[in-house]
C-alpha cells in the first residue's frame, strides 16, 4: 500500500462531518455529510474538507474531484450560523473549498437542492458545476450581519455582475432557480436529482482519460489569467503552453497516439 492510500484510509476513517470516496479509481467524491443542518459548515467540516482536498492534491492516482452534499435538500448553506452564535467566539475562517487548498486537479460540483452562503465558494471556484432541478443559489451573509465578498468576488468571473449584486442585497428574497443559473452560465446542466451523480460520474471518467498534466496546466493557466488583462493573460497561458511542451513527454505521447490509432500512455506523476 502507497503511502497516499495508507493515507487516504485513515483520514477517511477519521472524518465525522464529510465522506470520501474513490469511484473508478480516479475520481475523489466529497459529500458534505451534516444533511440535518443542511450540510452547513462548522469549524470541524472546514478542517476536514481541507483535509481532504489535501488528499486529492497529494495522490497521483486521483485525477478528477466532485464535490457534493448529503440528501436531496441542501447542497450546502455556508456557514452554521447557529453553532457561531452559540460559541460566541471568531470561527475558523479558512474556507473549505478547492483554491483555498491549491487544487489545480479538476472540480466538478454537482449541486443536489440548495446553495446559499459559503456553498457558493464551491460553486465558484469549481471547473464544472451541474444541478439539480430543485436546486437553488441564495445569499445570507448580509441577513446575519456578515460581508459577502470571497464568494461574491468569485462569482463574478463566472456571471454578470447585477446577478451578484441580486444574491448579495435580494437575499432570500429573490433566489436563483436552476433554469435561470444555467441562462446566465452558472452552472453547465441541469439534471433529475436521480441523474445528478450518475452524471457527475460520467463526467469525471471522461476527464480522467485526459493527460493529468495537461489537465492542471490547462485550468492553472485558465484560472491564473482571470487575475490579470488579456495581454498578461496571454503571455501566463504561453508560459504554461511552452513548459509543457518543453518538459512533459504527454506533449508528444498524445499526438504519437492520435497518428497511430491508439489510447495514449500519459505519464503520471
Amino acid at each position: 500500500m502507497t503511502w497516499q492510500k495508507h493515507l487516504m484510509e485513515s483520514e477517511k476513517a477519521a472524518f465525522e462531518t464529510i465522506l470520501f470516496r474513490i469511484e473508478n479509481g480516479h475520481t475523489a467524491v466529497i459529500t458534505m455529510n451534516r444533511p440535518d443542518r443542511l450540510n452547513a459548515s462548522n469549524d470541524l467540516m472546514r478542517t476536514e474538507l481541507g483535509q481532504a482536498w489535501a488528499l486529492v492534491r497529494s495522490d497521483p492516482s486521483v485525477r478528477v474531484a466532485i464535490i457534493t452534499g448529503a440528501g436531496d435538500r441542501a447542497f450546502s448553506v455556508g456557514q452554521d450560523v447557529k453553532a457561531t452564535a452559540a460559541q460566541g467566539k471568531t470561527r475558523n475562517k479558512v474556507p473549505g473549498s478547492r483554491a483555498h487548498h491549491d487544487v489545480y486537479k479538476p472540480v466538478i460540483c454537482a449541486v443536489n437542492g440548495m446553495c446559499a452562503g459559503g456553498g457558493l465558494h464551491h460553486v465558484a471556484e469549481a471547473d464544472l458545476v451541474i444541478c439539480a432541478e430543485h436546486a437553488k443559489f441564495l445569499d445570507t451573509h448580509c441577513v446575519v450581519g456578515n460581508v459577502f465578498a470571497l464568494e461574491a468576488i468569485g462569482l463574478a468571473r463566472k456571471i454578470p455582475l447585477n446577478m451578484v449584486m441580486q444574491l448579495a442585497l435580494m437575499t432570500t428574497k429573490c433566489p436563483i432557480t436552476a433554469e435561470r443559473a444555467y441562462e446566465i452560465g452558472l452552472v453547465n446542466e441541469i439534471l433529475g436529482k436521480e441523474r445528478l451523480m450518475p452524471r457527475a460520474l460520467e463526467m469525471a471518467a471522461h476527464i480522467a482519460t485526459l493527460s493529468p498534466a495537461t489537465v492542471e496546466a490547462s485550468i492553472r493557466a485558465i484560472w491564473e489569467s482571470l487575475d490579470v488583462g488579456l495581454h498578461h493573460a496571454k503571455d501566463i497561458g504561453w508560459r504554461y503552453i511552452l513548459h509543457h511542451q518543453q518538459n512533459h513527454p504527454d506533449y508528444l505521447e498524445g499526438m504519437r497516439a492520435f497518428a497511430e490509432k491508439r489510447a495514449p500512455r500519459w505519464t503520471v506523476e
